[in-house]
């Protein structure tokens, strides 16, 4: 990905299988998972935080036709932005304009058609809050110098 032009971070891990748009518009942060068979549209503009698990068969989309125009011409951006430390579940949607906070958690299966909060649990289609999240979880591995947080 890096030959054409995507920034990822040389400890991040991606698995095989995954089909990229736009790579120069894709940026992966330190020690972030992408797991098999993902799609990472980049063409809005695609940031995956650091210390981030993205699950296998998730989509990330940042392009779209405009569903009510004559023919569905032309296409509306919208970047994505994964913040860090966050677990995106199995087969999860996420569609353009979506920033999923720091901490969050995706449960698998869910379409994400709004923002979600830091800190926070979503899940269905589409994603609504599920529960909350003790950010001193995340704290208490930190300070036991664990690399991984889930």
């Amino acid at each position: 990905m890096r030959l054409w032009g995507a920034h990822v971070d040389p400890s991040a891990i991606v698995y095989h299988g995954m089909q990229v748009r736009a790579a120069r518009r894709l940026r992966i942060g330190a020690r972030t998972v992408v797991g098999q068979h993902c799609v990472l549209d980049a063409r809005g503009g695609l940031v995956i935080g650091a210390d981030t698990n993205i699950s296998s068969d998730v989509q990330f989309y940042t392009a779209q036709h405009p569903w009510n125009g004559p023919g569905f011409t032309g296409a509306e951006l919208g970047p994505v932005v994964v913040g860090e430390r966050v677990w995106v579940g199995p087969r999860v949607t996420v569609l353009p304009g979506v920033t999923i906070g720091d901490g969050a958690v995706v449960a698998a299966g869910a379409v994400v058609t709004h923002d979600v909060p830091a800190w926070t649990l979503v899940g269905g289609v589409p994603a609504a809050h599920i529960a909350d999240r003790d950010v001193q979880d995340y704290e208490l591995a930190t300070s036991h110098l664990k690399l991984w947080w889930w």
